[in-house]
């Protein structure tokens, strides 16, 4: 077996164990990466579970050919694969691995048997904030539409919830106050700032893998 070969069968007999948003285990398939909310122990009991017509686990398919890129940056543990859906739509996955070992053998795979192109970078200051930049300004605004909510509710003019959701909102923010809303809003903020400020003072390097038809 060829040294390039080795990977592939590695990464098709192996299930990964990984943390992501409703994603528990992770398979390379011949065609694809392969995402599943349950947890197996071993590559028979997966393709058992992902080949059953009805359930409830949540599965995400990743056609090889479909990826845009894949990055991690050396801070932290998160991959994000950006793709495209079969409708076109490019969005993303993202997951860590509960192994540290597991992402050589998933980045050699890349570069091995998918060709992948291997890029590293250094993130500019700004770059390497964006993220916690948009988390600034979300938090701002949901802030602010809670401290527009608790006034309503301690005035006895806020409408009536129209689902759960809304109603479990209206309770948590009812219970805060507006004194609450803006501590709790603070606090978030102080940690997003302070957060962006570390990673802009010392920005990651950057790991991305390209696909060879990029």
């Amino acid at each position: 077996m060829g040294y390039e070969r080795f990977y592939f069968h590695f990464m098709q007999q192996q299930v990964f164990a990984v943390t992501g948003n409703k994603i528990a285990s992770m398979l390379a398939g011949e065609t694809a990466f392969l995402f599943s909310s349950q947890r197996f122990t071993s590559t028979e009991e997966f393709r058992a579970a992902w080949d059953k017509k009805l359930s409830l686990a949540t599965k995400v398919e990743v056609k090889y050919d479909a990826i845009k890129s894949i990055h991690k940056d050396d801070d932290d543990a998160a991959i994000l694969i950006k793709y495209k859906t079969f409708l076109g739509i490019t969005t993303d996955c993202q997951f860590s691995f509960d192994d540290a070992g597991a992402y050589p053998a998933f980045f050699t795979f890349l570069q091995k048997d998918r060709y992948f192109t291997k890029q590293e970078e250094k993130l500019t200051p700004l770059k390497s904030i964006v993220n916690y930049l948009i988390g600034i300004v979300a938090a701002l605004a949901l802030t602010a539409f809670s401290y527009s909510q608790a006034l309503d509710i301690a005035q006895g003019t806020v409408e009536d919830p129209t689902n759960h959701k809304q109603e479990i909102f209206n309770l948590v923010v009812g219970f805060l106050g507006t004194n609450g809303v803006l501590a709790v809003g603070a606090l978030l903020l102080a940690y997003l700032g302070y957060k962006a400020w570390a990673r802009c003072t010392n920005p990651p390097n950057r790991l991305r893998f390209l696909p060879p038809n990029a």
